[in-house]
């Protein structure tokens, strides 16, 4: 009891639900993560009451983490070797953005404050396009084919873990941080090839 803990990233960070992406002919994952926004817990003592939080601990809010350059990343490893390839990382945004990967060597994310669906290099990460939705993007990619056209499809959205942790990033970073809408577009690209 009474015990404070410390640890980064926090309960929101590391790789949290959004889903990664497997590519067979890279060989890689790609996986939306946060870093650097820290947190900690004290013990408290816990009562069990029906419907309420039972958890033993008391949140002592967050904090950056000393030195930190960025929030969201996008991570590429290399499923054979264990190793991380190349990463992509957002300066003051964090990264809820599910991955898509394609067989045409593109991985599409979004999830990020400035309300972009990218679209990166499979293999060397470079960003080729972007494009700026009405709100953010948690929800994942999916691409389909009509009548032989490849096209990408996304939902804008911004809620929950997202729009909570967005406000975590703008204490630290005030007026650097945009206010997301929250949203509810579906927005349907076609793929050249």
């Amino acid at each position: 009891m009474g015990k404070r803990a410390e640890f980064c990233p926090n309960q929101h960070g590391g790789k949290n639900w959004p889903p990664i992406a497997f590519n067979p002919q890279t060989r890689m994952i790609y996986v939306p993560a946060n870093n650097n926004i820290c947190g900690a817990l004290t013990g408290v003592p816990a009562t069990y009451v029906a419907g309420g939080m039972f958890t033993g601990a008391k949140s002592d809010g967050a904090f950056l983490n000393p030195g930190a350059d960025h929030i969201g990343e996008v991570q590429a490893w290399n499923v054979d070797t264990g190793e991380r390839v190349w990463t992509h990382r957002y300066r003051r945004s964090p990264n809820w953005g599910p991955m898509l990967t394609t067989a045409g060597g593109l991985v599409f994310s979004g999830g990020t404050v400035d309300r972009n669906i990218h679209a990166f290099d499979a293999v060397s990460g470079n960003i080729l396009w972007e494009f700026t939705t009405n709100s953010g993007i948690i929800a994942p990619p999916t691409t389909f084919t009509v009548d032989g056209k490849q096209y990408l499809a996304v939902h804008a959205g911004w809620e929950g873990d997202a729009r909570a942790m967005t406000n975590a990033v703008r204490r630290f970073f005030p007026g650097e941080v945009p206010n997301v809408p929250q949203g509810g577009a579906i927005w349907v690209f076609a793929l050249n090839e």
